[in-house]
């Protein structure tokens, strides 16, 4: 929650720096860093004697290109890689284990602009298609043996966000932008299931137009 707020106030500050066009017309590349995280759940079974821990979410980042054909419509591809998840059970004298969940994808959206009057501020929402890879790693001992299995997924997934935008100067452009990649299945009983993936960044970019 501390770093949403920071990047909030960051943006904000962008927003009310000074006066800017609609979406800039024409090509435009760019980076994102942000929060990041997979909704998976724990897969291992709450049993008598069996100690547990797990953590998700974190750091994120996204690479993107895309070209606004006017000022109110745009496609966008973007690669995005997301904060793994790890989980670790233990039965003190019989199994260890541990269960790291990660994913990137690579998604092509069109975008959609509204310029708020004359404010230099506009929002806008993007739908579409994102090529998922995600990856299960179960590594652990159980008896004395050691164990380990990779499950690796690829699926078309949809995707949608919203965002702000903000031209900061001629061919500079900054963006607060929340999105989401559906997933299907369930991470707690399937490993080749994909979790939801939700990715909230500040980001960065140069307009070539």
């Amino acid at each position: 929650m501390k770093r949403m707020t920071k990047i909030s106030t960051a943006i904000a500050s962008l927003l009310v720096a000074g006066l800017a066009n609609a979406a800039t017309p024409g090509a435009y590349v760019g980076v994102g860093i942000g929060d990041s995280v997979l909704r998976t759940s724990s897969p291992f079974a709450t049993v008598p004697g069996m100690s547990t821990s797990g953590s998700r979410g974190g750091l994120g980042g996204r690479l993107f290109g895309g070209y606004n054909f006017n000022n109110n419509f745009g496609l966008e591809a973007a690669f995005a890689t997301y904060a793994s998840s790890n989980y670790k059970a233990s039965v003190p004298g019989m199994m260890n284990a541990s269960v790291k969940y990660a994913l990137d994808a690579l998604s092509v959206v069109g975008k959609g602009y509204l310029p708020l009057s004359d404010t230099g501020v506009n929002l806008y929402a993007l739908g579409g298609a994102a090529e998922v890879r995600s990856q299960v790693k179960t590594n652990g001992t159980l008896l004395g043996h050691s164990v380990s299995d990779t499950q690796n997924t690829n699926s078309l997934r949809p995707a949608v966000g919203v965002g702000v935008s903000y031209d900061m100067a001629e061919h500079v452009t900054s963006s607060l932008e929340l999105s989401r990649i559906f997933g299907r299945g369930d991470t707690k009983t399937s490993a080749s299931a994909i979790p939801n993936a939700d990715m909230v960044t500040l980001n960065l970019g140069y307009n070539f137009g």
